[in-house]
């Protein structure tokens, strides 16, 4: 595949910068996260459980699988029991956000908490932090992923957009999201998929038929990832899927490459999906699920545009020079303000 030319990048930029973790002056007049607390065991319906301080239970999930689809009931239900609207990209950006939050490692499940604590203005800054943070990072994943962002901008929201969104994140969080997506080890980390099953639970029928969207379970994926990897596999080499979804069968490769001991990272992924809403969800699973710096997302008709290829190259590459645009003007910004202030001094 010639025209993934995003591979080309240098030796040193294989490997993007670890996230920081999120520091509390970075958000306006945020309260910090709880401190740790010691915690109670309870047996639960097939889940092991576990109560916190402020009365929220904090599920162990068996099944990361089944406990993903457990979520997607959960926040399904709250959305549409909280009257969110049609607009279902937003309990799907929610769950996104909260799986993005840069926080990794055995206590990070704890931000709930946080999470929990925050009114409805300091959550809506927090889910903004988050992108931002993103963007500056991988900006040509998280300009795929705008249809699960874009609606942070809207500046005159439907009266009951806030209860939703509060609803969804409380669902998302006390059914174990973090569980899920906040483990230090990619590997442990890439679990399962949080958005397919939660994109399929709030589609319309109709709208998947049109769509001819079918989720493959895990299951299946990982014995066909098996099946298709159990060649050589060397580094440098690049995979195509033309109708990806969120990238279920990534996810599976990129397990199967970890466990003989290779990483995502010195593969090239590239993916493409009719539906944007899918597309954005592979562009945050991609993150999720540490694919590394080679991966290509684009969104149209594979039978009726061709290959889409080239065109997510080109809408990568303008992704990456509005980033470093941004940064020049910031720098040149920062120097005015230095040269204003020594002027100030100087008088």
């Amino acid at each position: 595949m010639n025209q993934l030319d995003l591979f080309g990048a240098p030796d040193e930029a294989r490997t993007p910068p670890a996230p920081e973790l999120p520091r509390r002056r970075d958000l306006t007049n945020l309260p910090p996260p709880p401190a740790p607390v010691t915690t109670t065991p309870r047996l639960g319906r097939k889940l092991e459980v576990v109560k916190s301080r402020v009365g929220h239970y904090r599920p162990k999930q068996a099944d990361p699988d089944a406990t993903a689809f457990e979520i997607a009931e959960a926040v399904s239900y709250a959305w549409n029991h909280a009257h969110g609207g049609s607009g279902i990209e937003i309990p799907i950006g929610v769950v996104a956000t909260l799986a993005l939050w840069p926080l990794r490692g055995p206590d990070a499940y704890l931000a709930a908490d946080w999470w929990l604590s925050l009114n409805d203005a300091d959550l809506l800054t927090a889910f903004r932090e988050c992108w931002a943070r993103w963007w500056i990072m991988r900006p040509d994943l998280i300009d795929r992923a705008t249809p699960l962002h874009k609606w942070l901008d809207d500046e005159d929201p439907h009266p009951n957009r806030a209860g939703a969104v509060r609803a969804v994140a409380t669902a998302a969080l006390t059914n174990g999201l973090l569980h899920l997506t906040s483990n230090g080890d990619p590997y442990l980390n890439s679990a399962t998929d949080v958005i397919g099953p939660l994109l399929i639970r709030m589609r319309a029928a109709g709208a998947q038929d049109s769509l001819a969207e079918v989720y493959t379970p895990p299951s299946a994926a990982e014995l066909m990832a098996h099946i298709l990897l159990d060649g050589p596999l060397e580094p440098g080499m690049k995979w195509h899927d033309p109708a990806g979804g969120t990238g279920t069968m990534y996810r599976a490769a990129a397990q199967v490459l970890r466990d003989r001991g290779l990483d995502p990272h010195d593969f090239g992924w590239s993916l493409n999906d009719v539906d944007e809403l899918a597309a954005a969800g592979a562009a945050v699973n991609a993150i999720l699920w540490d694919l590394g710096p080679h991966v290509l997302i684009a969104c149209g008709d594979t039978l009726a545009e061709g290959d889409l290829i080239d065109r997510a190259v080109r809408e990568a590459h303008g992704s990456l020079e509005r980033r470093e645009e941004l940064q020049q003007l910031a720098a040149i910004l920062a120097a005015i303000r230095k040269v204003e202030a020594l002027v100030r001094l100087a008088a």
